[in-house]
């Protein structure tokens, strides 16, 4: 307990009537590596998991908050497409293949040792981390670019639907692919909807739905020469007919269900404000409003956590957070802690994921130091887990 109180001078943080009230504290320490730290009033403990001297002297961690790094039992995790750790001790297990690096990289939500690969030059590949085995499922030709996302595409949760945004000169072609029976499923096209560049221009991110039933775009618009958020629509997978637009401007979010079972797209809207807009017909719920959800680009949502439908899991910037929220209105807040961040770049953001069952949350922090490169990943876990 000594211990305790001389590494922590902890922000208590809790939840009440919607309401959420702070008393300021500080953890003084970054925790060593691999040395997990007991917190007993929020019956927590932390651990840091990747090390400068360890991950080759470099400061690895995990891709982004829509992106799982926990495969779907837990027993793993990824540090993007390049470490393989222990989902217990944290130790690195192996790292991944040269040609795998830097790719995007989803696991498998049903097979524990899978990963689906998915490379810009429009090859998929399925990696099985156990024997190490790479296998080719499918080849896209013809295109300048192909890509998941790009960076915030996700597959759905029976390993069945994926999409994929194809540039093809300026023309922007979203493609449905079958991951089981390996076949393409829907093509539409968006002429001068990519642009010019490599990266897109006139669209943020597209992805299917949990369920694979809906495809969700997130497109932008041109003002004067910069390009900003635009409309949030949805489109039936199967033959990517437009169904809804969610809302007039998008912002970071996720995909996933609600407390009512229902699929919907959570994301920041307005100045301080969570809202869900369901998938089915668009109809808008205010989740919270709270000045701690106040505009900042630091703050992200993951629902990740794909065995624990009805949350999502929150880092924020005004007050370097970590929330589980309950997706209804005026859902239950629950503090995890706080992630210590001087978020003084976008590498050192916290971008925080819980693992499939919400048991273990990932995050991102340099744990106040304010040295450009300096960044390392954590894990959260709750005292009771065992």
């Amino acid at each position: 307990m000594k211990l305790f109180l001389m590494l922590f001078l902890l922000t208590l943080v809790y939840a009440k009537e919607n309401k959420i009230y702070f008393i300021k504290q500080n953890i003084k320490k970054n925790p060593p590596y691999l040395k997990t730290i007991n917190d007993s009033i929020n019956k927590i403990r932390i651990t840091r998991i990747t090390d400068f001297k360890i991950f080759n002297n470099s400061y690895a961690r995990h891709q982004y908050s829509k992106n799982q790094p926990f495969n779907c039992n837990s027993t793993l995790i990824k540090i993007q497409t390049k470490w393989l750790l222990d989902g217990k001790s944290y130790k690195i297990i192996k790292k991944f293949p040269k040609e795998l690096h830097y790719t995007t990289s989803i696991w498998s939500h049903k097979n524990p040792y899978l990963l689906y690969i998915f490379k810009d030059d429009g090859n998929i590949f399925t990696y099985n981390v156990k024997t190490s085995k790479i296998k080719q499922i499918f080849k896209f030709k013809g295109y300048d670019r192909v890509t998941l996302g790009p960076n915030e595409g996700n597959i759905d949760i029976n390993d069945k639907y994926v999409a994929l945004a194809c540039k093809k000169r300026e023309d922007l072609e979203v493609i449905i692919l079958d991951l089981q029976e390996r076949r393409i499923i829907a093509k539409k096209i968006f002429k001068n909807r990519w642009g010019k560049s490599y990266n897109p221009l006139f669209f943020d991110w597209i992805s299917v739905s949990q369920s694979g039933k809906y495809t969700v775009i997130l497109w932008n618009k041109k003002s004067r020469n910069s390009f900003s958020s635009s409309k949030v629509k949805v489109y039936n997978t199967k033959d990517l007919s437009y169904r809804e637009t969610l809302y007039k401007y998008g912002n970071h979010g996720d995909l996933c269900y609600d407390a009512k079972g229902e699929e919907v797209y959570v994301q920041f809207a307005g100045k301080a404000s969570l809202n869900a807009y369901r998938l089915k017909d668009g109809k808008n719920i205010e989740i919270l409003k709270n000045r701690e959800l106040e505009i900042g680009g630091a703050r992200h949502i993951s629902c990740r956590n794909y065995k624990q439908k009805g949350w999502c899991y929150i880092s924020t910037q005004k007050h370097s957070l970590i929330l589980a929220i309950k997706l209804e209105k005026n859902g239950d807040i629950k503090y995890i802690t706080n992630h210590h961040s001087t978020q003084e770049n976008y590498l050192k953001i916290a971008t925080a994921v819980p693992n499939p069952n919400g048991s273990k949350i990932i995050f991102s922090s340099d744990w106040g130091d304010k040295r450009k490169d300096v960044v390392f990943d954590y894990i959260v876990e709750f005292s009771d887990t065992k």
